[in-house]
C-alpha cells in the first residue's frame, strides 16, 4: 500500500509538472518542513532557502511569460525541457530512484519526465488555439489561462503531498478533460487556405502564416 500511494504521489507531481514546471519542485522544498514529506539526503538541496528563493522566482517568471501571448507561443515549445527534468526530479524525490543503478535512474525519467511531457503536450494542443482565439484579443485572458494552469499544478502538488489519491484523481481528470478538449478543438478546425495549417471555421486571419483567408 505505502508504494501504490507513493507511485500516487509521484504521478501527481510529474503530471502538476506538465502544468507550470516549478511548482512541483517548490512544493517539495516547502513539505520538507512539514511532518508529510522528508526528502532523502540526494534531494536535501531542494529545501535550502536559495534555492527555495530562486524556485520561487521562477514560478512567477514562467507566469508572467506564459499569460504573455507572444512569449507564450515561444515558451510552449521550450518549456518542454524544464518541465520534464521537474517532473523528473518529482517523481525520483518521492520513489527514492536516483542512485548508482542505472535502470532506476532511467525508471524514473522516463516515468516522471515522460508524464510532464506528455501533459504538456495535451495542454499546448488546448492552449495554443486559445492563445490564437482569446488571448490575442483579450489582454486578460492569458492572465486568466496562466493562473488557473499553475492553480492546477499547486493543487496536484499540494494534494501528492498530503492525500496522493486525491492527487492521482485530479491528475487523471486533468488529462482526461485536457484530452477531450483537444480532440473537439482539432475536429472544429480547418486547414488554412495558404499554408495548410489548422485554423478556427471563420476565421478572416490565419495566426500561423498571418494572411487573409
Amino acid at each position: 500500500m505505502e508504494t501504490l500511494m507513493t507511485y500516487m504521489a509521484a504521478f501527481g507531481l510529474a503530471t502538476g509538472a506538465g502544468a507550470k514546471a516549478f511548482i512541483p519542485v517548490l512544493a517539495l522544498g516547502a513539505f520538507h518542513y512539514t511532518p508529510y514529506f522528508e526528502l532523502t539526503g540526494r534531494f536535501i538541496w531542494i529545501a535550502d532557502p536559495m534555492v527555495m528563493g530562486i524556485l520561487g522566482v521562477l514560478v512567477v517568471l514562467e507566469i508572467v511569460v506564459d499569460s504573455h501571448p507572444d512569449l507564450g507561443r515561444f515558451s510552449d515549445i521550450v518549456s518542454y525541457l524544464p518541465k520534464i527534468v521537474a517532473g523528473f526530479i518529482g517523481f525520483a524525490a518521492v520513489t527514492g530512484r536516483l542512485d548508482s543503478d542505472v535502470a532506476q535512474l532511467g525508471a524514473s525519467g522516463v516515468l516522471g519526465g515522460g508524464t510532464a511531457a506528455g501533459v504538456h503536450w495535451l495542454r499546448n494542443k488546448v492552449r495554443q488555439p486559445y492563445r490564437d482565439f482569446a488571448e490575442d484579443t483579450h489582454e486578460s485572458a492569458g492572465k486568466v489561462a496562466s493562473l488557473s494552469e499553475a492553480g492546477a499544478s499547486a493543487a496536484l502538488s499540494g494534494s501528492a503531498m498530503i492525500v496522493p489519491p486525491v492527487s492521482m484523481a485530479l491528475a487523471l481528470a486533468v488529462v482526461g478533460g485536457s484530452a477531450v478538449v483537444a480532440r473537439r478543438v482539432d475536429e472544429r478546425r480547418v486547414p488554412c487556405n495558404h499554408c495548410g495549417e489548422p485554423v478556427r471555421p471563420g476565421a478572416l486571419v490565419c495566426p500561423h502564416c498571418k494572411k487573409d483567408q
